[in-house]
């Protein structure tokens, strides 16, 4: 097999097993069986205890399989499972997913687990994800093994963003805050220990998938440092990567290798060379989550001036402090004749110069023409729009608004969304019809520095 072939019958399988299957409700074996129960191509289970479950005729062993399936899910303790894995092989399973804890990362034992692994399976030709993984989930094709809460109706839809992480937990945690306010999931992809199967296998993969359109990483160590790096310079250019490099102190470094049982390399030597290579580097889960949503959506800034969209003056000042303390941004200097249009438009009250205030008496209609007059002005390379819904002039036509501004802009639209305890339902709306919104004024701001930050980069490249 080719990577990519491998990495096809990862994502996209023809025929999947599920070893270890199981009808006892809070068994992994039996989480992982209802998450794929829509499964449409061959599907088979192995149980050694259950001749049958939910009425679907199961098999005793992997010995009885037939060969050659492309996907085999291995729901079986960290010793049994080497044995499957083995047998799997010997049937010509082209890829594993082992979702057993107890490798390497607990000791000499789990590591000689391992060695067995690498010896019996990988030695075949036979591909593993993991162990000790959460494995995979690509919304909108049945395939789902990932048998922790994990928000798969909020993501079922599929989305733009592949994530790839080397934390199980990281990963489905961070989806899970961010789907609230609406977060677009192509694949999920968790390595685990990685003794195959890694970032390096899988950025190809992705990068080449048309739907795809930024991939986001949470890294602990490299599978190949070198190789990520020429990976990042050869995809970057065409679709944006975002990196979550984990383990930049000594107190971090050392907790990683008890989590994974490998030491970390420096977060700090990454840093530099991750930029050189076009990568965008999160701090945090958050960011990282905030600047792939972002970039999955909007197109990179052509300059990195920001016009401001508000009718309440104190958040916009606001703005004006947050974008100080950016790296790329800049508040927009709004040409005479921008300004000239807004007035007799807006309230003789409102100030027309930038952070535009409407003030309170806005209307779901003033806010449109005033983001309609800003697509002109060459000193705007980004537009954000701070949506309040409680002037007594706007209502919920509003979000009709800012969608048919996203529709016909070519500038990054950003939008920061209050609107009390409705906030995250309006936030998750505008998402879904297009507007890519922030329920907090400073993650909006870092959000757009980011676009900045590939609009220079690509600039950097022509």
């Amino acid at each position: 097999m080719t990577i990519m072939d491998a990495m096809e019958a990862l994502c996209r399988p023809r025929s999947l097993a599920l070893i270890g299957a199981s009808g006892k409700a809070g068994r992994v074996g039996n989480i992982i069986l209802r998450n794929i129960r829509s499964f449409p191509g061959e599907f088979y289970l192995v149980s050694a205890s259950e001749a049958s479950i939910g009425g679907r005729e199961t098999y005793p062993d992997v010995a009885a399989l037939p060969p050659g399936i492309d996907l085999a899910v291995i729901a079986l303790e960290a010793g049994r499972a080497v044995g499957a894995a083995r047998l799997c092989a010997e049937k010509g399973c082209r890829v594993l997913i082992i979702v057993a804890s107890g490798y390497s990362e607990t000791g000499p034992r789990g590591a000689e687990l391992e060695r067995e692994l690498r010896e019996h399976v990988l030695a075949r030709g036979t591909r593993i994800l993991g162990p000790n993984t959460l494995g995979v989930f690509i919304p909108g094709t049945g395939l789902d093994t990932i048998f922790v809460e994990h928000g798969d109706r909020m993501f079922a839809d599929p989305g733009e963003v592949a994530f790839i992480t080397q934390s199980g937990s990281v990963g489905v945690e961070a989806l899970g805050v961010s789907g609230v306010i609406g977060w677009g999931l192509r694949a999920f992809v968790g390595m685990g220990n990685r003794i195959d199967i890694g970032e390096n296998d899988l950025l190809p993969y992705f990068a080449a998938d048309p739907a795809t359109k930024c991939i986001a990483l949470y890294l602990e160590t490299f599978q190949d440092g070198e190789g990520f790096l020429r990976l990042c310079r050869r995809i970057t250019p065409h679709k944006p990567m975002v990196v979550l490099k984990a383990g930049r102190s000594e107190a971090a470094m050392a907790a990683v290798a008890s989590h994974t049982g490998r030491m970390a390399s420096a977060g700090s030597v990454f840093s530099g060379a991750g930029r050189q290579a076009g990568v965008h580097l999160a701090d945090n889960e958050e960011q990282l989550a905030d600047y792939a949503k972002i970039l999955s959506r909007e197109p990179a800034a052509a300059n990195p001036g920001v016009a401001i969209v508000t009718s309440a003056g104190g958040y916009g000042i606001i703005t004006l402090d947050l974008l100080a303390e950016t790296t790329h941004l800049q508040c927009a200097r709004l040409a005479e004749a921008t300004e000239a249009a807004l007035e007799g438009k807006v309230p003789a009250y409102a100030s027309v110069h930038n952070p535009i205030d409407l003030t309170a008496s806005a209307d779901n209609a003033m806010t449109g023409t005033a983001l309609e007059v800003l697509e002109e002005d060459g000193a705007v390379g980004i537009v954000l729009c701070i949506a309040f819904f409680a002037p007594p002039k706007v209502d919920r036509g509003l979000i009709d608004v800012l969608v048919r501004h996203r529709g016909r802009t070519k500038k990054p639209f950003v939008v920061f969304v209050a609107y009390g305890p409705f906030t995250n339902e309006i936030a998750k709306t505008l998402y879904e019809r297009g507007v890519v919104s922030f329920t907090s004024l400073s993650r909006a701001v870092r959000a757009m520095d980011v676009l900045a930050e590939r609009g220079r980069f690509l600039r950097t490249l022509s």
